[in-house]
């Protein structure tokens, strides 16, 4: 006779895993979509953060005097000298003639025939160069004219002037030339002690190139320099002499650079239209799909929002001016032309309203980016909200997972209980009707 099926046939580890799996599924759910929806708010706020922060750079750039206040130089001739001016330099023409460049000095010896191994003499050379003062010791047995090369070398330690030797049809000639131009900085030199060689080496020095300072006119005005790099003649121009040209003067013209300040403007319109489509990116809503942006509705980027759009309203006059126009989205359209004639006919217009003024577009906007990205600003705070509500989430979740860990665990055990019941039960049933059959055969 064929006995009951042993056990209940159920697998307590499969069945408390299922269980478990879905008791826990709508917090995996709840925990998935809030999840969900903090990483797309932190993409939202880092995306406004980037755009904020381009927009900062371009204020930054614009308002500065090389932007601002950007200056071109015009000469009528480009041979005898280079000039750059600085934002904010004066505009206007002036009259340039180089009459002479400044050059630094350069002294030989007499000719040593044994070339530069021939021994000199000993002693102590004094040598000046300008503000640089040398004391060098020429002792017997190091005083070859390539030792006095080395040795003045040596102490100069690359200031002020340089020794070489250079070897001609006559002989070897040391060659002492001054590292710095201008006549303030003529080498002079002195030996005493020792024999007569080193102070006959001194003698023999002849000058074969003159230290001598540069002589510019400026609009008649004469003025004599050390160096060919001029930067305190005319305010805010920097002149690099190249030629001495006397008797031709040069027409130069400092004016603004409406390129370089054009760039500059255009940079900003750029970032500010990024800034307001990051904001719109970051809460709008698809009527169509129903589907809301991350920080639709949120108050914090309606007031970025607002605060930008406020600032540009204020000066909506000005900026027409210059060839701005604001759109009814807020976003601004540059006219080249436009801002071209605008600062033709007021030159100072790009400096007035996007300078370092403390009453200036550039300078509020400015503040307000300051604000905005500030370590104690909105975006940051918002940072840390998120990053706190990331750290609750994990929580939340690890708790959920020990709850779980202890109900299968729970769960595994009343089946195993379950099935051993079960077991002896159908034990039971078997061995009755066992015994019941044999009562039955026996009757």
């Amino acid at each position: 006779m064929a006995l009951g099926v042993v056990g209940s046939g159920i697998d307590p580890t499969t069945t408390a895993k299922q269980l478990v799996a879905s008791e826990r599924a709508p917090a995996d759910a709840r925990f998935a979509k809030t999840e969900t929806k903090i990483k797309a708010e932190v993409s939202a706020i880092g995306s406004l953060r980037s755009a904020m922060s381009n927009l900062q750079s371009a204020l930054r750039t614009l308002s500065g005097t090389q932007t601002s206040m950007a200056r071109t130089v015009g000469l009528s001739a480009n041979t005898a000298f280079a000039a750059t001016a600085s934002g904010g330099a004066p505009t206007g023409q002036h009259q340039v003639e180089v009459l002479a460049l400044a050059s630094a000095q350069k002294q030989s010896s007499a000719a040593f025939p044994g070339g530069p191994a021939t021994a000199v003499g000993s002693g102590t050379l004094a040598i000046t160069a300008g503000e640089h003062r040398l004391s060098i010791e020429i002792v017997d047995g190091k005083n070859t004219l390539a030792d006095i090369r080395d040795a003045i070398n040596n102490a100069a330690a690359g200031k002020g002037l340089q020794a070489a030797i250079i070897t001609g049809d006559d002989g070897a000639h040391l060659v002492l030339t001054a590292l710095d131009s201008g006549q303030s900085k003529a080498i002079t030199l002195d030996a005493s002690g020792g024999d007569s060689g080193l102070q006959g080496l001194v003698s023999g020095m002849s000058v074969i190139a003159p230290a001598q300072d540069a002589l510019i006119k400026v609009d008649g005005i004469e003025r004599t320099s050390a160096s060919n790099t001029i930067t305190d003649l005319v305010p805010g121009v920097s002149l690099t002499l190249k030629d001495a040209a006397p008797g031709k003067p040069v027409t130069m013209t400092v004016a603004n650079d409406t390129a370089a300040q054009l760039s500059g403007v255009k940079g900003f319109v750029e970032k500010f239209n990024a800034a307001l489509y990051a904001v719109a990116s970051a809460t709008n809503y698809n009527a169509t799909t129903k589907v809301a942006a991350a920080l639709n509705g949120d108050a914090m980027v309606r007031g970025m929002s607002r605060e930008l759009r406020d600032m540009i309203g204020g000066d909506v006059i000005a900026l027409k001016e210059l060839g701005i126009t604001i759109g009814k989205d807020g976003t601004l359209t540059l006219n080249d032309a436009d801002f071209n004639a605008g600062v033709a006919k007021d030159p100072t217009a790009v400096g007035t309203i996007f300078g370092a003024g403390d009453a200036s577009l550039g300078t509020r906007m400015g503040t307000s980016m300051t604000a905005i990205l500030d370590s104690n600003g909105p975006l940051k705070t918002r940072d840390e909200s998120l990053t706190q509500r990331t750290k609750v989430l994990t929580q939340q979740r690890d708790a959920l997972d020990r709850r779980m860990s202890l109900a299968e665990a729970r769960y595994k055990a009343q089946f195993i209980a379950l099935d051993t019941l079960v077991t002896k039960l159908q034990s039971s049933s078997n061995f009755l009707s066992q015994q019941l059959s044999s009562s039955t055969s026996a009757s």
